[in-house]
């Protein structure tokens, strides 16, 4: 029976046929590029390879390494049929998953701790009734005695992995919060914008030297013709289906910003700052020098470290030997809060009187 490497969107990359023991799995995994057993349906897949179109060179090169290997090899690609299952369905599914990996890793550490403590109890009880320089004269005394490390050994063992499974709870809550934060989620929708953009152009067709046919071209030259040229039919069905795909999952994480926002989150942009004004970001304060279409311009900020407010004066002050200050920018994504110079006088002054405050009653 051949073996077949089959592809679509909903289910991912799969391979048929195989058996245990017939050597296809020994020969994936030494590709290293993603192959792995799947035991929640029993077969060989490509991983992360669900609601995309294929690994087409990962693919190849899996079928060439089974030829190799003696097997007969089929590859069966369907990129162009959408999944059943939208982006919300998809997200929804990950995000089940997410939660059911933190449960996992929480009881994984709560049975670690209490492999721990019963461990180290058994230790300290045989410690507890262990005279103080009882030597180690007999086969006994000696067994008992590796008993009694061995518990502690077990013990340190146990909190060990009690440790590491927390960890890796603590990861997991983290990635699945940060996926979900609104900085993360306004860059994912850039990258996303960038995408389609591509995919549009794409499909549009792209200019090239072609053979003269005879009909329009921008230019001419020996034989040849410079104009747009239409994707191949399997090309633009990939990418159609890409292009779909891609509008439903913006539309997803636009309506989440959207929700953000109505629940009290802002989305800064351009429109929220002038020169002048002051940005805060780390903690600090700083001036905005020049206000751009995806983010303001500040003072060197490594400068403001530590000051609570920065301003061009103050990086005037700080490097008196540059002709014009050093600047950094900070992406509206990454915006902690706004405030005028009027505002930010205000604080400064009121630190002021503070301060001489506190000195006069010392």
């Amino acid at each position: 029976m051949p073996i077949a490497i089959r592809h679509n969107r909903e289910d991912g990359t799969l391979i048929d046929g195989s058996e245990r023991g017939d050597g296809v799995y020994e020969v994936l995994r030494g590709l290293r590029c993603g192959w792995r057993w799947m035991p929640s349906i029993g077969r060989i897949g490509l991983r992360s390879s669900r609601f995309k179109a294929a690994k087409r060179y990962e693919i190849e090169q899996a079928a060439q390494a089974l030829r190799a290997a003696g097997h007969d090899v089929e590859v069966d690609i369907d990129d162009a049929t959408l999944p059943a299952t939208g982006f919300a369905g998809q997200e929804a599914e990950r995000s089940q998953r997410a939660d059911q990996r933190t449960d996992r890793y929480a009881d994984y550490a709560d049975n670690a701790a209490a492999r721990s403590e019963a461990a180290y109890a058994r230790y300290r009880q045989s410690a507890d009734n262990w005279p103080l320089g009882q030597p180690l004269i007999s086969g006994s005394a000696r067994a008992a005695h590796r008993r009694m490390m061995g518990a502690h050994d077990t013990s340190m063992a146990e909190r060990d992995k009690a440790r590491y499974w927390a960890g890796r709870q603590r990861a997991a809550q983290a990635h699945q919060h940060h996926r979900e934060a609104l900085p993360t989620v306004l860059r994912r929708i850039e990258r996303l914008e960038q995408q389609r953009r591509r995919l549009v152009r794409l499909l549009e067709g792209e200019y090239r030297w072609i053979d003269d046919d005879g009909g329009p071209a921008l230019m001419r030259r020996s034989g040849d013709i410079y104009r747009k040229v239409a994707p191949a039919p399997a090309d633009a069905a990939r990418w159609t289906a890409d292009l779909i795909q891609l509008d439903g999952e913006l539309g997803y994480w636009r309506d989440v910003v959207a929700d953000k926002q109505r629940a009290g989150q802002k989305v800064w942009t351009k429109n929220d700052f002038s020169v002048g004004d002051f940005v805060k970001q780390h903690g600090t304060w700083f001036e905005v020098v020049r206000v751009n279409k995806k983010s303001v311009t500040v003072p060197w900020m490594i400068g403001g470290v530590t000051r609570g407010i920065y301003t061009v004066a103050d990086a005037r002050r700080q490097f008196p030997q540059d002709k014009k200050i050093s600047t950094d920018t900070i992406p509206y994504d990454k915006v902690e809060g706004r405030a005028s110079a009027k505002e930010i006088q205000e604080a400064m002054t009121r630190t002021q009187a503070k301060n001489r405050h506190s000195g006069s009653d010392h």
